[in-house]
This record gives C-alpha cells, structure tokens and sequence, in this order.
C-alpha cells in the first residue's frame, strides 16, 4: 500500500479507535429474548448489574419474549451496531431457532458478533412429588408404559430444555407430549401446579423449587453431577450412557460493532464472570463459568448451528 493511501486508511480508523477509547459514555441495553424469570434474565440482571459498577452507566435489561426469541433477536440485530445495545445469546436463540423455523427473521452468524460467552449449565429432569417416580429409570419405564400420556413443559421450542426431553425420549423410546410455554417459570410453575408430568429445567430456576419440595429432581441433562446438588445424578448415571445436552449463555452485538469495543467488552466480561464472587454465586445456582475470547464464542456458536441442525431434522422438529 502507497503512503497516501495507507495514510488514508488510518484516518479513517481514527474515529473508531476514538468511539472505543470513551466507550461507554451512555447507558447499555441488554436485550433478553425470554420471559423475565429464567435462566436468561436472571444472568443478565447479575452480569449487568456488575458491568453497571465497573463501567459507570447502567445496564438496562429489556426483556422481550415471544416466538422463542425469534422477535427479540430480529428487532436486535437491526439496532445500531455501536456496542450500546447487546443481546443475551441463547442456545435455542443462537443455535436452534434458524434450523426449525422457515423463517426466524434473523441468521445468527451473519447478523450478530459473538462478543463473551458467559456460562454453560445442566437441565434437571423434576416431577411434581405426586409422581411416583423416584429415579430417571422409573420415569422412563412408566413413560413407555403409557406412550402419549406424560406431558412436559418447556420454555419454548428449540430452547435447551426442549432439546434435553427431545433427546432424552428418543434415546428412551419413551413418547411424550411437549407443552410450551413463554418462559422457564411459567412451565416451572405450571409442573408445581400439577398440571404437567415433567420438566427438563434450568437450575437457576428449578434448583430452589427442589430445597422447598415443589417439584423432585431425578436427573441433570450435562456430563457431570452439578456442585449445587451433587447428590443428583446424571441422565447417563441413571439409565442412558451417552445422553450429554447442556445449555449456554453469552453476548452477542449487532454485526459491525467495531473491533475495538468488542474485545473492550470481552475483556470486561471476562474479569467479572471470572470474580470469585461471581463464580460461587453462580456455582450454587448450577451454572459454569465458561469464559474466551470473541473468535471462541463465534466458533462454538457455529459448531452449534450444525450439530443442532442435525439433530432437529433427524427428529423432525418444526416450529411452524
């Protein structure tokens, strides 16, 4: 490249590096594309509320639920691409969606910028106490025993605890009826109400339902017994070897938020998810910290995007 050219070049990224170096100077929205309540929201309440401290402008959470995300993440990856508006990046939102809808109205990866990928967590596998269930064995045997009659409710369609049950069935052969509904606590709630079977659910929700005796807990969905509650075992302890479905969150930014206010937010995230503090508090709501750089987050949500998408088509699972 010529001088002139190359000096050309460099004042135009003069007013980017400038927009970083005063970032933020105004407040931030953070979008949450699920019902206030749940696993989402709650995170982001917690991550915002410490961004808010370090940084000096407050962090608005702005929930908009409805069709699984779908109108949250459309309207989001339309806003400004400035950094001052985020949204909290789910698996079903990030990963699922674009697979069983004709047409989210989004694309995940060309729409948004992976910005921090936050925490990883297990669902729980809960009955109402009535059930006469006591292990995920039991559950599964009376499930077979009455195909099409054992109905459970999840947050929506394609969100990870919907995929933990769709998984769970089929490795089970057990048939069952999926509920939906518009967010983890209303589903939760419904269960405790008696007006559902089961429930694969977030432990940030479930976890104190289990203490108070509203619902039982069989089963985690992830790999590993959760360091909340050790004492349930996991989906392949307790009956299926290989079942691993595990749920995540992260932030994600409209594409074209410049370089530099991303890795300034990465950075920023990164100290407070990896804060003591932040790390017990969120151990003992059964979540792990799961932390990187931003080309972490875009490779992993893309290796998502295409075991997802193979997993649904093989289930047949539409959203329409």
């Amino acid at each position: 490249m010529n001088a002139p050219r190359l000096l050309a070049a460099l004042l135009l990224l003069l007013p980017v590096a400038a927009a970083a170096q005063t970032y933020p100077d105004r407040s931030i929205r953070l979008i949450v594309a699920t019902a206030a309540g749940g696993a989402s929201d709650i995170l982001a309440r917690q991550v915002g509320l410490k961004l808010g401290e370090s940084w000096g402008h407050q962090v608005v959470v702005d929930p908009r639920p409805g069709a699984n995300g779908n109108i949250a993440a459309a309207a989001a990856a339309r806003l400004p691409a400035d950094g001052y508006t985020l949204m909290m990046g789910t698996i079903g939102v990030m990963a699922v969606n674009p697979s069983i809808y004709r047409d989210a109205g989004y694309d995940p990866e060309r729409d948004f910028e992976a910005v921090a990928r936050l925490v990883r967590f297990s669902n729980i596998l809960v009955v109402h106490p009535s059930h006469p269930a006591r292990s995920a064995a039991e559950f599964i045997a009376r499930a077979k025993a009455s195909p099409g009659r054992v109905s459970y409710g999840s947050p929506g369609n394609g969100g990870s605890p919907h995929l933990a049950m769709v998984v769970f069935s089929r490795m089970a052969g057990a048939r069952m009826e999926h509920v939906p509904y518009r967010g983890a606590a209303p589903a939760l709630n419904d269960l405790i109400a008696g007006n559902l079977t089961a429930a694969f659910s977030d432990p940030l929700v479930t976890l104190p339902q289990i203490e108070a005796g509203r619902v039982r807990a069989l089963a985690v969905s992830g790999p590993s017994r959760l360091a909340a509650a050790p004492q349930i075992p996991t989906v392949a302890e307790a009956g299926l070897p290989g079942y691993d479905v595990t749920g995540w969150l992260g932030i994600v930014a409209p594409r074209g938020v410049p370089a530099p206010i991303v890795a300034k937010l990465n950075a920023e995230l990164n100290r407070i998810m990896q804060d003591p503090e932040m790390k017990a508090r969120l151990a003992s709501q059964g979540a792990e910290v799961v932390t990187g750089t931003p080309a972490d987050f875009q490779a992993y949500i893309h290796g998502e995007i295409l075991r997802w998408a193979e997993i649904t088509r093989e289930a047949g699972i539409r959203a329409e």
